[in-house]
């Protein structure tokens, strides 16, 4: 069984999410593509990119999570090869998870060209890793039918089962002619469901209880019952919770 090494894994993790904070500083005033939206989020330079610290802050914490789940969550994996493409989405997710948590709880607006391209990239890599683990010779999970390919279907499994259950939510509350998810959420359930699914089977479950947990509360404090609540922190929050403590616990 070869593995990926410790070094390595936190490397390509914490190599992604540097990569990807970078990329979304430099372009954050075409991603964010709005005037009006650019005028609302405090702490940008003239040229409408963050200054230093919030760029510190929002790269800061992509670090912690991409550290964290390099290290952890190769554990739980195939420990082949093939683990190496989920550990650079992981990476990819955990850079632009500050950047997006920030942008949405002020203009309640998941901007497509962050999601979009991170979602398809995700996609991508969960693709190769199914590819690598099938042909794997030895892995964790060679007493499955998937073997090596398990964290990768599971992943896609999550993605796929989650933006079926947000897609409903949004046609339902569109039939209805209420607010309930954005077109953006249901998007973000992508890499949401992947990231949650990928190192237990129970991860898509917790990562639901706990985004609408967080979500309730926030709602129930004074300053959410002010305005309407954007829902994308709170996946964000479910879906970190999920992967990096249900392995341990469940």
């Amino acid at each position: 069984m070869e593995s990926v090494s410790l070094v390595a894994g936190l490397s390509l993790a914490v190599g992604a999410a540097i990569a990807v904070s970078v990329v979304i500083w430099f372009m954050f005033p075409k991603l964010i593509n709005d005037e009006a939206g650019l005028r609302l989020l405090n702490g940008l330079r003239t040229d409408n990119r963050p200054v230093w610290l919030v760029s510190f802050v929002m790269t800061a914490t992509g670090l912690v999570l991409a550290w964290i789940s390099g290290f952890f969550l190769p554990l739980f994996m195939s420990r082949t090869y093939a683990d190496i493409p989920i550990i650079v989405a992981l990476g990819v997710f955990a850079g632009a998870t500050a950047w997006l948590f920030w942008i949405d709880s002020v203009l309640h607006r998941l901007p497509n060209l962050i999601v979009m391209p991170i979602a398809g990239f995700m996609i991508l890599a969960y693709l190769v890793s199914m590819i690598l683990g099938v042909t794997s010779k030895q892995s964790a999970f060679d007493q499955l039918w998937a073997r090596g390919a398990t964290p990768a279907l599971a992943g896609l499994a999550g993605a796929g089962i989650t933006v079926v259950i947000f897609a409903i939510v949004y046609l339902f509350g569109l039939a209805l002619g209420k607010e309930t998810l954005g077109l953006g959420d249901v998007k973000l359930a992508v890499p949401v469901g992947m990231v949650a699914g990928t190192a237990s089977q129970w991860g898509l479950i917790v990562a639901l209880i706990i985004m609408n947990v967080s979500a309730l509360v926030y709602f129930l404090m004074p300053l959410g019952k002010r305005r309407n609540v954007a829902f994308g922190p709170h996946m964000l929050i479910g879906a970190w919770t999920a992967a990096l403590l249900t392995p341990l616990i469940l």
